[in-house]
């Protein structure tokens, strides 16, 4: 009898056991569904989106007054439309949401709204009724989707476009050969979670560099961001893609042509932290110049302004670039990358009187070959500054109308 109730005990405790295991299961199955229930429930300030958040309120307002429209969104009704329906395809969910989900044109409209006013992500996250858990994928969805729908705004480097640019470089800025403007603009972010020393520039703030090219008419023809700001602008250009390119002269330029009776390519313009190359001309140095030397220089920094006015532009209307990116390194790429696009975008389909600020001054693959190289009896890394020498020479002897004004410089 002792071993039957003993077998009996161990039954029953067992049975316990088992019991108490099932149990906790359901009263864990019951806290999954709580939490599902109550995140379908959701916060009753962002539950009232689609009656009370930004987009229903205020957005059919704003179609209403074409001015403030163009003040909130930096573009018209028109243009966001046409936008819109360009990149909506890149925003379409893979999957069917509920039926309180975001609408997509709510989702590309809170972006662009923080990429023209540069405001916080939750701020605008808010007045929009958004988690601010979601804002930081939405970012980073719209941007992609803006930077895949306008591709086509940033133009080939082929021959016949570098010719059209350096035509354009003559015609409204009177300096001959030039295809593009090049400079370097050091975009600050905050500091990575990890500290990455490769984020923190010589200016002593951490920074990822936007690397870019514009033609006569202040439009990127060239973008390349993300390189840490330790690099600073000549490592840059250097491990860029343009750069590569250019340096290894691999880039495909139009075939010299005569300047001064002298066989001369075309070039970018650049400041002094850019290698004097034959594909790249800057002004002469700090020392004392002669007013030839001048002459050139001031007509050059004329050329070379255009890469200026448009990192100007960019941040004028585009705000997001010229504040400190609260967001990772990646998203901050991102959204640089979103703004140059819109910049081209909104630059080639609204009046230049909409757009650019009112006070703005408007003012076959050939290698160089030794027969070139022996044309000007030189060595052959002297060649870019006899090239620089001639078209300072042709510079003067076509500008009459400057020589004045720069010799008073």
């Amino acid at each position: 009898m002792n071993h039957r109730a003993m077998a009996m005990n161990g039954v029953i405790v067992g049975l316990l056991a088992y019991y108490a295991v099932l149990k906790r299961q359901e009263e864990e199955e019951e806290e999954v569904l709580e939490r599902q229930h109550k995140s379908q429930r959701g916060n009753p300030y962002l539950r009232k989106r689609r009656n009370k958040g930004r987009f229903v309120t205020a957005f059919e307002n704003m179609t209403q007054s074409p001015r403030v429209f163009i003040e909130n969104f930096h573009m018209s009704e028109s243009n966001f439309n046409y936008l819109f329906s360009l990149v909506e395809p890149y925003l379409i969910p893979k999957r069917n949401l509920r039926s309180d989900a975001m609408s997509l044109k709510t989702t590309f409209a809170v972006v662009l709204e923080m990429l023209a006013s540069g405001n916080l992500h939750i701020q605008n996250g808010s007045s929009y009724r958004i988690k601010k858990q979601h804002m930081g994928a939405t970012i980073d969805l719209v941007c992609d989707g803006i930077c895949s729908a306008l591709t086509s705004e940033f133009p080939k480097w082929d021959k016949e476009n570098m010719l059209e640019w350096a035509d354009d470089f003559e015609k409204q800025w009177n300096f001959p050969h030039c295809i593009g403007a090049i400079d370097a603009k050091h975009i600050q972010i905050k500091s990575p979670l990890n500290d990455d020393d490769d984020f923190y520039n010589h200016k002593g703030f951490y920074s990822i560099v936007l690397m870019a090219v514009c033609d006569a008419s202040y439009r990127f023809t060239f973008i390349e961001v993300g390189a840490g700001g330790r690099e600073g602008d000549t490592n840059a250009f250097s491990h860029s893609k343009l750069g590569k390119a250019v340096l290894s002269d691999s880039l495909e330029f139009p075939g010299n042509e005569l300047l001064n009776g002298i066989s001369t390519p075309y070039f970018m313009v650049g400041n002094d932290v850019f290698p004097l190359i034959s594909r790249i001309m800057k002004p002469y140095g700090s020392r004392k110049r002669d007013v030839p030397e001048r002459i050139f220089n001031h007509r050059l920094n004329r050329a070379r302004r255009c890469i200026d006015n448009a990192f100007g532009i960019l941040c004028a209307k585009w705000m997001a670039v010229q504040r400190t990116q609260l967001s990772n390194p990646d998203t901050a790429q991102k959204i640089v990358a979103a703004c140059c696009s819109l910049h081209n975008f909104v630059l080639r389909t609204s009046p230049a009187d909409q757009y650019l600020p009112k006070d703005l001054d408007a003012h076959t693959h050939t290698h160089t070959t030794l027969v070139e190289l022996l044309s000007f009896r030189g060595r052959c890394q002297d060649y870019p500054k006899y090239i620089r020498d001639n078209i300072k020479e042709y510079v003067n002897s076509s500008s009459a109308s400057l020589q004045n004004e720069a010799a008073e410089v």
